[in-house]
Order: C-alpha cells, then sequence, then structure tokens
C-alpha cells in the first residue's frame, strides 16, 4: 500500500472529508492528494502553505505564547481551523517534522473521529517510510 492509497482509504472512511493531502512543510508542497474533485493546483498550494504557516509559521509563532510553559518551544503538532462551511486540519507526521497531513472536511464532521483516523493513516504513511 502506498501513501495515494493510504489517503484514498482514509477520505472513504471519513463521512464529509472532501480532501485529504500529504505535504512537505519546508517545501510547503503537496506531495499526494485524494479529493473528491480535482483540486486546482493553486488550491493544492494555498493548503500547504495554511499547514506551514499553521504548524511551522506565523500562527503557530503566535499560539506558541499559549504553551511555550508547557512545551518549551516544542513546534505545534496539530492545527485546526473552522468556518461555518469547512474544518481544515493539520497533523504534523510524528517523527518527521517537516511533513504533514491535511483534512478539508465538511463542517459537520466528527471531529474526534477525523483526528483519530487521520493519525492511524499518519502512522500507516510512517510505516511505509521504514
Amino acid at each position: 500500500m502506498g501513501v495515494a492509497e493510504v489517503l484514498d482509504n482514509l477520505r472513504a472512511e471519513l463521512s464529509g472529508c472532501l480532501l485529504v493531502a500529504y505535504a512537505d512543510l519546508q517545501s510547503r508542497l503537496v506531495l499526494c492528494a485524494s479529493s473528491a474533485g480535482s483540486p486546482a493546483q493553486e488550491e493544492l498550494d494555498a493548503l500547504s502553505k495554511s499547514a506551514h504557516l499553521a504548524l511551522d509559521g506565523n500562527i503557530a509563532d503566535g499560539a506558541q505564547a499559549l504553551w511555550a510553559n508547557e512545551t518549551e518551544n516544542a513546534p505545534a503538532s496539530s492545527a485546526m481551523l473552522m468556518t461555518g462551511r469547512e474544518v481544515r486540519v493539520f497533523l504534523r507526521c510524528p517523527g518527521n517534522a517537516s511533513e504533514a497531513l491535511i483534512l478539508v472536511s465538511e463542517a459537520r464532521a466528527d471531529l474526534a473521529a477525523l483526528q483519530d483516523c487521520a493519525y492511524a493513516a499518519l502512522d500507516r504513511i510512517v510505516a511505509l517510510d521504514s
């Protein structure tokens, strides 16, 4: 099973999941994606830039002050952006600080299930590199 298949399975498993992408935070590039439609390259580029901002960039820097005493400047491992229409979840790959999973889902998504399934998918992706 490759990364593309892991992403396809994750999207199929989650009701209301519109897009799942695996991105490199340093280069800000989507390495692989699974979507119900055909997202434009610009949309994928924007998602990877958002993941970078949320986990390593200005958003993470601004939030760092809230948990700095607890984590000693550890990078954010997850972030969530919510609107009335959708939820965007960014999860840093464990053991590999430069890669992340991005999920875009309908606003009505079960966030606990989404996060649990996404972390399980990340574990499968990490295992592929081993």
